[in-house]
C-alpha cells in the first residue's frame, strides 16, 4: 500500500506531466535532512526540499478573467 509520501510524490508527477510549472523541478532520490532516509526531492522556486517536508502543497490559479473584467 503507498504512504502518504508515495502518493504526494505521485500526484507532483502528475503535475509536472500535465502542466507546465517553471517553479517545480523533480531533483531525485538523495537523504532527507529530517529522517535521514532517501527520498524524493523537488525544488519549489528558489528551495530545494525533501518530500517529507513538504506538508501540503495547493496550485494557485490565475483567474484572468478578473484581470479582464477591471
Amino acid at each position: 500500500m503507498p504512504t502518504q509520501l508515495d502518493l504526494l510524490h505521485y500526484r507532483l508527477q502528475a503535475i509536472l506531466r500535465d502542466y507546465n510549472f517553471s517553479d517545480l523541478e523533480y531533483l531525485g532520490e538523495r537523504p532527507s535532512y529530517k529522517t535521514g532516509n532517501n527520498v524524493h526531492w523537488y525544488r519549489i522556486g528558489e528551495e530545494e526540499v525533501p518530500i517529507d517536508a513538504i506538508t501540503e502543497f495547493e496550485a494557485e490559479e490565475d483567474d484572468e478573467d478578473e484581470s479582464d473584467s477591471l
